[in-house]
């Protein structure tokens, strides 16, 4: 069953988007930029006002946004908006390749699993993955995460490991481990592990762009499947298609659109593999 929409909530939130835009603005000023009749424009700001959202300086006859305006997005953490990101691309990629894969992202010296397709795979490695955490310097997730962070970042990273990580604190450590892992991966163009998060499973990741990194995407097989190389000759294309689709959807997550345009977000910088 089909409603129909209701045009004033859709009025009201474009007068919001134009003074978070704009700043304070007149009736006038706002009825030109939201192509808005004036009196309509002034009868949407006096309820605003009312609700709290809006208030109205009289010596600069002026209408601005308050702090209880906060309240409609406090709410959303990046998590919410990052999984609405990357769900649709990996059922997408999901379609394509059969094999399940993960969305992943740094979390207190560790990857943290935050969708997964595992549960709607036929050839699901894990019945269920969301929640889960995969090691950082020994997945494929990690790798991916920690190849394309910016330096200071990737300094941060492994320190936080080796504090918090006592079984890859060593690994995090070791610079010369490190540097390999990063030659490696950027050599290849992917993020690869066999069997060092899990006996028999291997996987391939390629990094997320965010601000600087948003997370990482993988494609997880058995181990007696296929090799890495293999994987990647087969499934690293669909791969890539499936994290432009996120970045392009975090974007425009990140810059909404506005008097019915949409701001070009910044660009943005690229994450590293993990598994």
């Amino acid at each position: 069953m089909t409603h129909r929409s209701v045009r004033s909530l859709s009025r009201g939130l474009a007068l919001i988007r134009e003074l978070n835009v704009g700043g304070p603005l007149s009736v006038l000023q706002l009825a030109q930029r939201s192509r808005l009749h004036r009196t309509t424009c002034y009868r949407l700001l006096q309820t605003l006002q009312a609700d709290g959202f809006v208030t109205f300086d009289r010596a600069s006859a002026l209408f601005g946004l308050t702090a209880q305006v906060r309240m409609l997005s406090d709410g959303v953490s990046t998590r919410d908006l990052s999984s609405q990101a990357a769900l649709p691309p990996m059922f997408t990629l999901l379609d394509e390749v059969s094999w399940p894969s993960d969305f992943g992202v740094f979390d207190q010296g560790t990857v943290l699993i935050h969708e997964s397709t595992h549960s709607f795979s036929p050839l699901a490695v894990h019945r269920s993955m969301v929640g889960r955490r995969r090691p950082f310097v020994r997945s494929a997730l990690g790798r991916a995460l920690l190849s394309a962070a910016p330096p200071a970042l990737r300094r941060e990273m492994l320190e936080i490991v080796a504090a918090s990580a006592p079984e890859e604190a060593a690994m995090a450590k070791d610079r010369a481990l490190i540097d390999r892992l990063l030659s490696q991966t950027r050599k290849a163009g992917y993020a690869w592990s066999i069997g060092e998060t899990e006996a028999g499973i291997s996987a391939i990741a390629l990094p997320i762009e965010g601000r600087p990194v948003l997370g990482a995407l993988n494609l997880v097989f058995f181990s007696s499947a296929m090799t890495p190389e293999i994987a990647a000759r087969r499934y690293l294309r669909s791969m890539k298609k499936a994290v432009q689709a996120i970045e392009k959807r975090w974007r425009s997550y990140s810059s909404p659109p506005i008097g019915g345009e949409e701001k070009k977000a910044a660009p943005a910088r690229r994450a590293g593999p993990a598994r």
